[in-house]
């Protein structure tokens, strides 16, 4: 099954919200409080059943998932309009056989006009009053479920075929009501189990036969009382269904519980033991059995440093893709955002200030080209976070040339051009700035680039070149293979101004006499300015002089020849 999309209307802060889901990967992001968990609440409470409790006597005292005094948007609670949550699903005939059969050979079986595709929508449309009352409107395609008792059907067809598996990373609390995913039932296949009962049939016999011999005895020790009472030994079967595994990860060589471990591995360890729960479940060989769980995860980036949450965002995404498991997550952190599809990212912001005239949640417009700025201000994407590379972890390209600051580039991008022929940049790699040479000494962050891309290449002046050699080196890039310096060993020219001819310089001085005496005499930010001027000017001039690839580019050309087969 896939959500493709969900209706809110008067839900909590969902007042009127629309979710459209793309792909078998969503990333829910947005503010603390800012309804994320809200969207979470409306599907659980559709599909999760609720709490259901036998009492004495033998009758059941059920607990619904929605309240309308809890749930009613806290500003309506005087207006007694209705909530409303309309979900919209994708079944497929094959992996979701235990709800499309269910609908179309027995709810619709006698149906007339009656067509009906592989891919089918499922259309689940909820609405609890101000009086607490609640009913369904359900419809597979244009089809409409009439009869109360069908709809019911389908819900608990829905609900007991387990169609959506939950995690919650920031919270451990064991819910008695809730399938735990430890449970041994969920690490065997239903003919497996088939086998287990018969067994466990046999198993029973044997202990009612040892129970008759304590309950002889035990009739013997209650007859020295006054009060005369017969025992009876019974047991209502082994619970095998209510066992629970113990997990966990080796060590060198040693097993180790996964309750001995970090809270990071812990937790990326049940996630993917939910994955499998939900593969399992998508390849049961019994039709009846057979569907394919949502995956919903609550903040899966807790307790993991920002390496390990870009590794841990790519697999979740490769998963979901690989197994067509749909998995939601919700999350403030830009790593688990989706960078190949942007689509499939949805913000959600929300006025949470005192007296706010509008304090429900909105759906973030963020279809365009610049579509990760809204997510930066919303997770708090700061210089301090991530410096000048911030644009970096968004890029869509595979190919990344990191320079030391924007002249850089401007130079890069003026050898991206064709007239530079078979000598120029190649034309698919991006080049970005990184501001200077400390930068590239935050490892985490460079890891992470150089993990997230098929390819990067650092360049770095040589000036500072054996003071970030150690950290660049340390994480895989190689000295003269993606890590290359740039300029000459000469006073003044180890920086990519080093490789112009000296020729320009003394064109742009005649030029600029009185800027090239500020750059030598002025002091402090005067001098600075100067400076950067005269860069600016010195690489317009460059971009005059004629092409010459065994003298006035000569320099250049031979490093872009470094970067070209780094490329390749």
């Amino acid at each position: 099954m896939i959500i493709k999309k969900i209706i809110a209307t008067n839900y909590r802060t969902l007042e009127n919200v629309e979710l459209n889901f793309n792909g078998f990967y969503t990333a829910i992001s947005g503010k603390n409080n800012a309804g994320k968990s809200n969207v979470i609440r409306a599907i659980r409470g559709i599909l999760n059943p609720g709490m259901r409790l036998r009492l004495r006597g033998g009758s059941i005292f059920s607990v619904e998932n929605f309240d309308w005094k809890d749930d009613i948007t806290s500003w309506k609670k005087d207006s007694k309009e209705d909530i409303s949550i309309k979900l919209t699903f994708e079944i497929h005939k094959e992996s979701d056989a235990a709800i499309y059969k269910f609908l179309t050979d027995l709810i619709f079986k006698k149906t007339t006009n009656f067509t009906i595709t592989e891919n089918e929508t499922l259309q689940i449309n909820y609405t609890k009053t101000f009086k607490n009352e609640s009913s369904y409107n359900i419809f597979l395609g244009e089809n409409e479920v009439i009869e109360d008792y069908q709809k019911q059907e389908v819900l608990k067809r829905l609900r007991n075929a387990d169609c959506l598996i939950f995690h919650n990373s920031t919270t451990s609390d064991f819910n008695p009501f809730d399938n735990s995913m430890d449970r041994v039932t969920n690490f065997i296949s239903p003919s497996d189990m088939d086998s287990i009962n018969r067994k466990k049939d046999e198993l029973v016999k044997i202990v009612q036969k040892s129970l008759k011999n304590h309950q002889t005895e035990l009739t013997e020790l209650l007859g020295n009382l006054e009060d005369k009472y017969e025992v009876s030994l019974s047991t209502q079967g082994l619970n095998f269904e209510r066992e629970t595994i113990d997990i966990s990860l080796k060590e060198k060589g040693v097993d180790v519980s996964l309750d001995d471990w970090g809270s990071g591995t812990r937790n990326r360890t049940l996630i993917f033991l939910n994955i499998l729960n939900a593969k399992r479940a998508q390849q049961s060989s019994t039709e009846s059995d057979r569907i394919t769980p949502i995956v919903i995860i609550e903040e899966p980036e807790c307790f993991l440093h920002p390496q390990a949450q870009a590794e841990f965002g790519r697999i979740l995404q490769d998963l979901a893709n690989q197994f067509q498991i749909q998995i939601i997550t919700t999350t403030h952190s830009p790593y688990l955002l989706s960078f190949k599809s942007p689509e499939s990212n949805i913000l959600i912001d929300r006025n949470t200030k005192p007296r706010s005239k509008d304090s429900c949640s909105h759906i973030i417009d963020t279809h365009s080209e610049k579509w990760y700025e809204p997510f930066a201000v919303a997770l708090g994407v700061n210089q301090s976070d991530f410096g000048p590379m911030k644009d970096i972890i968004f890029s869509e390209n595979s190919k990344i040339l990191l320079v030391e600051g924007n002249i850089d580039k401007e130079y890069m991008l003026f050898f991206q051009e064709c007239i530079h022929g078979e000598n120029a940049l190649l034309s698919g790699i991006e080049i970005f700035p990184y501001d200077g040479a400390d930068n590239v000494k935050n490892n985490i962050l460079m890891n992470f680039i150089k993990k997230k891309f098929k390819k990067v290449v650092i360049t770095v002046d040589l000036d500072r070149f054996n003071s970030v050699k150690k950290a660049v080196t340390s994480i895989g890039f190689k000295e003269n293979v993606d890590f290359l310096p740039i300029g000459i060993s000469n006073p003044g020219k180890q920086c990519i101004e080093g490789l112009i001819p000296q020729s320009v310089y003394c064109t742009l001085y005649a030029k600029e006499p009185d800027l090239a005496q500020k750059a030598i005499m002025a002091i402090g930010e005067d001098q600075k300015s100067a400076k950067n001027e005269i860069k600016k000017k010195l690489l317009e001039e460059f971009k005059l002089i004629p092409i010459n690839k065994d003298t006035t580019h000569k320099e250049f050309y031979s490093l872009i020849k470094k970067i070209n087969k780094a490329f390749k």
